[in-house]
């Protein structure tokens, strides 16, 4: 297995961004199978390389993971920092021009923790297109925790925050075209945010009506949950 750190000008950050990879050292035929892989708030896109066996798992699955660095974007947009932007034209469609990333949406997955769970679902709202599956580990999904966990919010929400953001964003997108999605919703049971996605999950599977597999198992909102879980949506995705 090959890990690529890639670090380059970003046009729309107007900064040096890290993007990692790992991949296949022998190269298929056909363009690989990627699963765009998030960090949450506090790590970087090396989080998951240091912390879990994504390299093993990578390599049973025969597949490409790409993680980039977002910082403490929340994968958005802000005044400051245009890190939407930069994720949809600088990495997704970068990455597929640098390298043999299938471009297909049954090639495609994503999936992310916490900030990044939140990230993962947002992404996939606004291109369900792109992937067959998304896969959201202890996601942030009701926005009245940020202000407690990242004191510098206002530098990605306005204030007061819309606490059901992530809800509306998944109202106002296609909704058949969600359903045509697999979701996979992870959490530990002893999560400082498990009523928040208890409740959520109740709105994606019977509000919304989509195919999603929640999973809760032992666990708190750190990364010997993540480490676990991270092998359980591999066995989900591709056994």
């Amino acid at each position: 297995m090959a890990h690529l750190t890639l670090t380059r000008a970003s046009t729309i950050l107007a900064n040096q961004m890290t993007i990692h990879v790992v991949m296949p050292d022998t190269l298929p035929d056909q363009p690989l199978r990627t699963l765009w892989l998030f960090h949450g708030l506090g790590d970087d896109g090396s989080g998951w390389l240091r912390k879990t066996m994504i390299e093993p798992l990578a390599i049973k699955a025969g597949i490409a993971v790409v993680m980039p660095a977002m910082a403490r974007s929340f994968y958005r947009n802000s005044p400051g920092a245009l890190y939407g932007d930069y994720l949809e034209q600088e990495v997704f469609a970068g990455m597929r021009q640098l390298l043999p990333l299938s471009r297909r949406s049954e090639d495609n997955f994503i999936a992310g923790n916490s900030m990044g769970g939140f990230g993962a679902m947002q992404y996939a709202c606004a291109h369900p297109e792109q992937f067959s599956a998304v896969a959201a580990l202890s996601p942030v999904c009701d926005l009245s925790v940020v202000p407690t966990i990242m004191p510098d919010y206002q530098h990605v929400f306005e204030a007061p925050i819309q606490d059901d953001l992530l809800e509306q964003t998944f109202r106002h997108s296609d909704l058949l075209a969600l359903k045509q999605l697999r979701w996979y919703h992870g959490e530990g049971l002893d999560d400082f945010m498990k009523a928040d996605n208890d409740r959520f999950n109740i709105f994606l599977t019977q509000t919304l009506g989509l195919n999603v597999t929640y999973r809760t198992t032992p666990g708190s909102h750190d990364w010997f949950y993540w480490a676990q879980a991270i092998t359980d949506v591999f066995a989900w995705l591709f056994d």
